[in-house]
């Protein structure tokens, strides 16, 4: 369930009205008349909450799934058997459109204005620098300082002894003790999600958050983006250098050094002591184990294990990588 503190949730709507807003039909038997009060994941979802359903590779998670009800196609509606469905073409594109209509965008005008909101909470002995904007709700740690034209969004919680650099901003968020963002650091913005739709791209509204853990460093003109639904989240410990892309869904775990200009896709699982240099890609859903280290300019489109040293693009054991290179060198050695 998204956050109360970030997201104000309309609803709750029939089923019927939810197929009918969205050219969906009910499967024979669901009661039109059944509530919906959220949106929710497979995973997590509670009942009253309605999930999606695209893939088979999701049948034992959806079979123990506590969800009020399911979006999915005609073909994976014989795999739903626990909860009422609702049949469409394209269920992520319904699924976004479902979500936008719990969850409306708030009209700009509704936004606080001035530097620090009334209902604001400052710990003793916190600093703000000129031009330090406060959100409405907004809760900032004892001796936490606050940089110049820094803006901590309405609802962001932040513990004590944190240093937010100028020029940072921190949206849709809950951070620890003695964190430190560097000037510019971009946090709990809108996670790239688009389905592709008939009438073009659909955005998918990013209804997550991002939870940062005590003793976290994160670089200058970092880019952190918050959850679709579940929460992006760093680990204990974990130094993050200047220009990193971390993606929605992102867990990273404790004590992890993270180089800069490294580019972390969607819902990747980084494991505790990973270390990762400069400029690595990972693609999206990749699961990195614990102690891994992945060196610069690696490509990585596989699942990493514990402990695995690699290199390359794509990526392979190190030991692999620096014998191909030799080997590449012997057969292109010109003979004198």
């Amino acid at each position: 369930m998204p956050d109360p503190r970030f997201y104000h949730r309309a609803g709750p709507f029939r089923l019927a009205d939810l197929a009918g807003r969205f050219g969906a039909r009910l499967a024979p038997g669901v009661d039109p008349e059944l509530l919906i009060h959220d949106i929710g994941a497979i995973d997590t979802a509670a009942a009253g909450e309605i999930v999606y359903f695209s893939d088979h590779s999701y049948v034992v998670a959806l079979a123990s799934s506590r969800c009020g009800a399911c979006v999915t196609t005609t073909e994976l509606a014989a795999h739903v058997t626990h909860c009422p469905v609702l049949i469409v073409g394209d269920p992520r594109g319904a699924y976004a459109e479902i979500a936008a209509l719990f969850y409306p965008e708030i009209p700009a005008a509704s936004v606080q204005t001035g530097n620090v909101a009334a209902d604001a909470v400052l710990g003793e002995g916190a600093l703000l620098a000129p031009g330090a904007v406060i959100g409405a709700r907004a809760v900032i740690g004892a001796r936490t300082s606050i940089g110049a034209n820094a803006v901590i969004g309405p609802g962001v919680v932040i513990g004590e002894d944190c240093k937010i650099g100028a020029n940072a901003t921190l949206a849709h968020c809950l951070v620890g003790n003695r964190v430190t963002f560097h000037p510019g650091a971009q946090i709990g913005q809108d996670g790239f999600g688009f389905v592709a739709t008939k009438t073009g791209l659909r955005k998918i509204p990013q209804l997550g958050r991002v939870v940062i853990r005590d003793d976290v460093e994160i670089g200058a003109n970092t880019t952190i983006d918050r959850g679709m639904l579940e929460d992006t989240v760093i680990g204990v410990g974990t130094k993050i250098d200047n220009l990193v892309q971390i993606a929605h869904n992102v867990t990273i775990g404790a004590r992890c050094i993270i180089v800069s200009q490294v580019g972390i896709s969607g819902s990747c699982k980084i494991g505790d002591g990973v270390v990762i240099g400069g400029q690595v890609g990972l693609a999206d859903h990749v699961t990195v184990g614990d102690g891994a280290q992945i060196a610069a300019k690696t490509g990585v489109m596989r699942d990493i294990g514990p402990g695995e040293v690699v290199m390359g693009y794509p990526a392979r054991p190190i030991r692999q990588f620096w014998r191909d290179v030799a080997a590449l060198s012997r057969l292109t050695r010109r003979d004198k």
